[in-house]
């Protein structure tokens, strides 16, 4: 019985190794696509800014309130884009160095463009990661196994 249960054990952990990887995936798509609308929706206050600066110099007037309402909405717009690339990063394993924007593996601790120090950030090795999910079901099937007993 021992090669069965070591067969079924590699076999949890594999689809387990796979599903995370799925997952990830569709996460990286997603966050691609909002990414994208996001820099879609700042092209398009950028344009309408244009026009309203345009407008106020023609008509010789200026618009203060309606010109600092699409300036904030640019500004949240662009803090919606930064956070999505944090999390883009994230899912990836990559840092995006302070200094110079460069990305670089989460693990180093010095960029390698312009050797700024980089952040620490704390990961989980995919293998403990899988063990610690697969851990419950192993014991949840021995305490079945016992029970059937």
């Amino acid at each position: 019985m021992g090669f069965l249960d070591e067969l079924v054990s590699t076999t949890k952990n594999v689809a387990a190794t796979a599903g995370k990887k799925t997952d990830e995936a569709v996460k990286l798509s997603k966050l691609k696509m909002k990414k994208a609308q996001t820099n879609s929706d700042i092209k398009g206050k950028y344009e309408k800014l244009g026009e309203l600066v345009y407008e106020m110099a023609k008509a010789g007037e200026k618009d203060n309130d309606n010109f600092d309402a699409v300036v904030a909405e640019i500004d949240a717009l662009t803090e919606t884009l930064e956070d999505i690339e944090r999390q883009i990063d994230e899912v990836n394993g990559t840092l995006t160095c302070v200094n110079c924007g460069a990305k670089t593996k989460n693990d180093n601790s010095y960029c390698p463009k312009c050797g700024t120090k980089l952040p620490v950030i704390e990961t989980v090795k995919e293998e403990d990661a899988v063990a610690e999910e697969a851990a419950p079901a192993e014991e949840k099937a021995e305490t079945e196994a016992k029970t059937e007993e």
